[in-house]
């Protein structure tokens, strides 16, 4: 049987969109704000609508490293680590209003905003005097107040949420209460009592500052309760994942997102889990990349991604990733004959396992070359079954993806049917 289901996994359709970035390097962070889509780069921020087409850019910057947007949209933070300072910008004209020096601590990398204060971890490459700090924004030129830490050899992360921050260096997640820009430090928690040899990784934490996500130590996402500063839950770990990085979390928090490396290229990279059943709630194919960086906008999910077969860098909006997908099933036969028509058939289901009515659908057929063609007007019956017929041309091997693109209240799904084709 060559018929596929595709349930709750689904993949970049013609509803998702793949925009190269140009002619940039050293990609950073990406933040969401103001109806804008922010990219940094080393020598500017790039910026997009969030349809994911390019606009334009803010330039005359050295390499951007993270950014952040105020909870209304209108200010974007930047930390530029080649001038040593956090630049201010609006985000409705894209000018330059304010640039924070941090001469004094050099190596602007991280940033996390709560209230009126940013959050700064710093250091540079080669150095021993990486650390963290906070300014008060709402004075007319903030001054640089030190968190203390240990001596540290690299910047830590560091996030901010509700009346919480989180400063993690490679031993030590520390964790704060915020209240008004004054810390008080409710406590650590060591990697090592946790076995993560590897030290803390990338953090996210919930939109209530709760608990936190970092990667695991057994090649999954582990959630912390940082109430009572211990691991909560595990996620995402199975058989031939290698590990977890770019973790983020949906704004309500229902939903983390994080890409994952596998030992199988055919995988997908990216995986959206829902955060209170710990279920794969999607699954996101791209082939090739390398994950930069991730954001939620309303009910998309971009991603800063680089292909690695030319080292490229490009922005991947996935729409309606946060919709539970529709289920489609295709089955044709095993073998078929060249040049004789060859039958298939199917079923579409809503996400409830509705019947859908009569919905288009895109049926294309890819032979061993890459070449993709089109079939015309497939749509299914009112019960959601479908069928389509074709004659295969002159291959061995044909493979028919079957989809249907995002509709209200459902992200699109796609099935795959590879048939052999012989004389």
């Amino acid at each position: 049987m060559t018929g596929l289901i595709v349930t709750q996994a689904t993949v970049a359709t013609a509803a998702d969109s793949l925009t190269s970035l140009g002619d940039v390097t050293g990609i950073g962070d990406i933040a969401i704000g103001g109806g804008k889509i922010f990219v940094a780069t080393d020598d500017r921020i790039v910026v997009a609508d969030t349809e994911g087409t390019l606009t334009g850019a803010i330039t005359g910057l050295s390499e951007v490293r993270d950014l952040v947007t105020t909870p209304d949209g209108t200010r974007l933070y930047a930390a530029v680590r080649g001038s040593h300072e956090v630049t201010e910008i609006n985000t409705a004209d894209l000018a330059i209003t304010r640039r924070i020096d941090l001469t004094a601590y050099p190596c602007p990398d991280r940033l996390a905003l709560s209230g009126n204060w940013l959050w700064v971890s710093h250091g540079c490459p080669a150095a021993s005097s990486a650390g963290a700090l906070g300014l008060d924004l709402s004075t007319a030129v903030p001054q640089p107040v030190p968190i203390p830490t240990d001596s540290l050899v690299e910047p830590p992360q560091i996030v901010a949420a509700a009346n919480t921050l989180v400063v993690a260096d490679f031993w030590d997640l520390q964790v704060y209460d915020l209240q008004d820009g004054a810390l008080t430090l409710r406590g650590a928690i060591d990697s090592y009592d946790y076995a993560l040899w590897d030290g803390w990784g990338e953090v996210a934490l919930a939109p209530d500052g709760l608990t936190a996500y970092t990667p695991g130590s057994a090649n999954d996402l582990n959630s912390w309760d940082l109430t009572t500063l211990t691991k909560a839950r595990s996620y995402g770990k199975e058989e031939g994942v290698l590990g977890y990085g770019n973790i983020t979390v949906s704004p309500d928090g229902t939903q983390m997102a994080a890409f994952r490396d596998t030992n199988n290229v055919n995988d997908e990279p990216l995986v959206l889990f829902d955060v209170d059943t710990g279920a794969k709630a999607q699954l996101f194919d791209q082939s090739l990349i390398w994950a930069h960086g991730l954001a939620f906008s309303g009910s998309d999910l971009f991603a800063v991604v680089e292909k690695t077969i030319d080292s490229s860098f490009h922005l991947w909006r996935l729409h309606g990733a946060r919709l539970p997908s529709c289920k489609i099933v295709v089955t044709g036969p095993e073998q078929a004959r060249r040049l004789r028509i060859t039958t298939f058939t199917g079923q579409l289901t809503e996400h409830d396992g509705s019947a859908p009515g009569v919905q288009p659908l895109t049926v294309a057929f890819r032979q061993w070359d890459g070449t993709t063609t089109v079939l015309p007007n497939v749509t299914t019956n009112a019960d959601g079954t479908f069928t389509f017929t074709h004659r295969p041309p002159i291959a061995d091997t044909l493979r028919y993806d079957v989809y249907r693109d995002n509709t209200p209240g459902n992200r699109s799904c796609k099935a795959t049917a590879t048939v052999n084709v012989s004389y």
